[in-house]
């Protein structure tokens, strides 16, 4: 379901979401009339047969319906310059490829530990990062504080210790608890998660670091020495474009939602 209230939340998430051509084709199907009329429900949910389509369909219908005074060529407009928007955004983005491990001609080593010592050092006003395991890694700890003390609202979601309920010897809170009070630490609370059906509980698993809404990292690599300096280890660096900005909000609205809750002091 897209994101907010009202018709501009739903034609922005339109334009984040689907596929330009399938945005497209339903601007060109609103044009055509003048009122979300029992019709044009009917076709406009038609145009493409897939669940996610006719979901976002319908929500800009109902949206329409309660904005009174536009016709569907105003609502094909207004979708029309959001997926121009979103095109551009995206045609600003890139995306890299960092590798700890074995060098070849197609992919030369770029350090982890390196690309997340520039990442926290980019960041202006928000920071999330997310690991299973966290230890010896003294620099990115250093470079985490210093990033506290020029006020970016920095968060890190770590696993729990085996006595928590969780699946690591010791908390992965440890190697940064030298930075007190200057940061948030959460954690997805093992009574919270599922069970298989051999009754063992779920990891917090995950390994991703984002600054500003604008860079994130999405690895393999732990939050460790041996990770982010001597594993072979392979992620992705994305700039721009609405991807880091969707993954912050989703952590964000995960607190939110108390699904990571804060780490009780």
């Amino acid at each position: 379901m897209p994101e907010g209230h009202g018709l501009q939340p739903a034609l922005r998430a339109a334009a984040l979401e689907l596929p330009s051509a399938h945005v497209r084709l339903l601007a060109d199907v609103l044009a055509a009339y003048e009122a979300p009329t029992t019709s044009a429900r009917a076709t406009v949910t038609a145009v493409v047969p897939t669940a996610g389509f006719r979901s976002t369909a319908r929500h800009i219908l109902d949206c329409w319906a309660a904005t009174p005074g536009l016709n569907g060529f105003a609502v094909a407009l207004a979708l029309s310059t959001a997926a121009d928007a979103v095109a551009q955004l995206r045609a600003t983005s890139s995306t890299e490829i960092v590798w700890t491990g074995p060098a070849t001609a197609e992919v030369p080593v770029r350090l982890t530990r390196q690309v997340l010592v520039n990442l926290v050092r980019s960041a202006k006003t928000s920071l999330i990062l997310v690991s299973f395991a966290a230890y010896r890694v003294a620099e990115l700890a250093d470079e985490i504080g210093v990033a506290a003390q020029r006020d970016v609202d920095v968060r890190l979601v770590l696993e729990d210790s085996e006595a928590d309920g969780g699946s690591l010897r010791f908390a992965a809170t440890k190697a940064f608890s030298e930075l007190g009070s200057a940061v948030n630490f959460y954690h997805w609370p093992p009574a919270d998660r599922p069970v298989n059906s051999s009754g063992g509980r779920a990891s917090m698993h995950v390994k991703s670091a984002l600054a500003d809404e604008h860079t994130c990292l999405v690895t393999s690599a732990n939050l460790t020495g041996q990770a982010v300096d001597v594993n072979m280890e392979l992620g992705l660096l994305v700039r721009g474009g609405p991807v880091p900005a969707r993954l912050s909000r989703h952590f964000r609205q995960l607190m939110v939602d108390g699904v990571l809750k804060p780490v009780p002091q």
